[in-house]
């Protein structure tokens, strides 16, 4: 399918909140989004952006007067203390009226080219353990489970729990 893979920009928020809470219903996670458009656009087009962002959109034709938003990809860059420089995508999503259409390979593959281009040597994501098409999808295009492989666990530790951590360093 043809469409248009460009950075997204402080005018995508709105569209980006509404396809985070689509795909956050997807996932029955609906209830764990607690961010909105105004903390998108502070978070990634502020003085110092926490995250990246590209979008995939159908091309302006057939009488539609703007291009049309049919996906993202949320990333931004980390290090790894064993391969050093790596990027982290938070999130691929493509609509589902387009899934399949090799939209999501595109916006991954754009990831991977500005990965390369900041001299990243690894991608890191994470996908749920029921859903079995992302999985396939991410292992068709070669990526493998470290989960499985190396034994890892992906860890969380939420705002209360960094509140109580900080707090019990102040008491010692």
């Amino acid at each position: 399918m043809e469409c248009l893979i460009r950075e997204a920009t402080s005018d995508d928020c709105e569209h980006l909140m509404s396809l985070i809470q689509e795909i956050a219903a997807f996932h029955h996670l609906l209830d764990d989004v607690t961010i909105n458009s105004q903390v998108l656009k502070a978070d990634g087009f502020g003085k110092d952006p926490f995250y990246k962002c590209i979008v995939a959109e159908l091309p302006v034709e057939n009488g539609r007067k703007q291009a049309c938003p049919i996906g993202y990809a949320l990333y931004f860059f980390g290090y790894s203390v064993n391969h050093g420089r790596m990027v982290y995508l938070e999130n691929l999503y493509v609509v589902s009226e387009c899934r399949g259409k090799g939209i999501g390979k595109q916006l991954l593959s754009k990831v991977a080219e500005i990965a390369l281009a900041a001299g990243c040597v690894e991608m890191k994501f994470v996908t749920m353990e029921w859903n079995h098409p992302a999985k396939e999808f991410y292992n068709c295009l070669g990526a493998h489970d470290a989960t499985e492989s190396e034994q890892l666990h992906c860890m969380e530790l939420g705002h209360a729990t960094l509140q109580r951590l900080v707090q019990s360093r102040k008491e010692l």
